[in-house]
């Protein structure tokens, strides 16, 4: 099988997968060797897995699954062109053929031509011997193997600091150091894959696709949303990536911010922005890479859905 790279994540939940395309989030420190990456490290309560582990879960996971795209795409590859050639050659055989059944009747009238004869007698042998030839190309296209995943290099993922900004750039009035909880993001995507559902539309959660939102939803009859969602475990600031700010920006009046708040409640409430930047003013905290929108900015723009089940 062709190269497919993907991107294992160790997190706290264990072990997970996510496009390639995620790295664009993140940016290399000032320094490789800076205190700030070791505090964070030294904390860590992930688990920690053996090359030989991950690589078995990676197999597992995608290698399989990828396995399994490709034989499927390959086979209907190999009878599309397949139907192809044996229609293909069968015509030009049976006109050759026919050429032949006339030259022998006319032989049997005493009209001899025994070099066409042979002529056309090779030609036939030819494209039996191509064909069964280009046939057996099928078998080979079909013969896949999926190795182990190769683990080509690792790294340690820390938060940005607050602020740390060229000195021509003023520093951020606000803002507070964020935490990623990965309970309140599946929370608040489910809350939103529920409230599309409710309303008719058909959510699919791209969020591991490296398109820097996280649904895309259809209606019925066509229309598509792009929505970035947000999760609070109560409320208050969202922490926007340099990449979903490209990506709401180009996405325009297509683009959504659905922040969830009280994701740790009974009742969730949703907040929706259309268009997010256009209405929103995010303050940058880092080197354009992280931007921090408040709640007193958000919490007053777009239709709040209110409390969700």
């Amino acid at each position: 099988m062709a190269d497919h790279p993907s991107t294992v994540l160790r997190t706290g939940l264990g072990l997970r997968s996510t496009s390639a395309a995620n790295l664009l989030n993140y940016t290399a420190p000032e320094s490789v060797g800076s205190s700030a990456i070791h505090r964070t490290s030294v904390g860590d309560e992930s688990p920690h897995y053996k090359p030989e582990e991950i690589q078995s879960w990676a197999y597992e996971h995608l290698t399989e699954h990828q396995y399994a795209v490709v034989r499927d795409l390959r086979q209907a590859e190999c009878d599309l062109r397949r139907r192809y050639l044996e229609t293909t050659f069968t015509e030009l055989i049976l006109d050759l053929q026919e050429d032949l059944n006339d030259l022998q009747e006319a032989e049997l009238r005493g009209d001899e031509d025994p070099d066409e004869r042979t002529r056309l007698e090779g030609r036939i042998r030819k494209l039996k011997e191509r064909k069964a030839l280009r046939l057996a190309e099928f078998d080979l296209m079909m013969r896949l193997s999926a190795d182990l995943p190769e683990i080509v290099t690792s790294a340690v993922v820390v938060p940005s600091p607050v602020a740390q900004l060229e000195s021509d750039v003023a520093a951020p009035t606000r803002g507070v150091p964020m935490r990623r909880d990965d309970e309140v993001e599946r929370i608040a995507m489910s809350v939103v894959m529920r409230y599309e559902r409710s309303r008719g539309w058909t959510p699919f959660d791209v969020s591991q696709d490296g398109e820097h939102y996280d649904i895309r939803s259809e209606s019925p009859v066509g229309e598509l949303r792009f929505v970035e969602v947000k999760g609070r475990a109560q409320t208050g600031a969202i922490m926007l990536t340099g990449p979903e700010v490209d990506k709401l920006r180009q996405l325009g009046e297509r683009a959504y911010l659905y922040i969830v708040t009280q994701c740790r409640g009974a009742q969730p409430r949703l907040r929706i922005i259309r268009d997010p930047m256009a209405q929103l003013a995010p303050e940058m905290l880092y080197r354009q890479v992280q931007w921090l929108v408040q709640d007193a900015d958000w919490s007053r723009k777009g239709e709040d859905v209110g409390a969700l089940l």
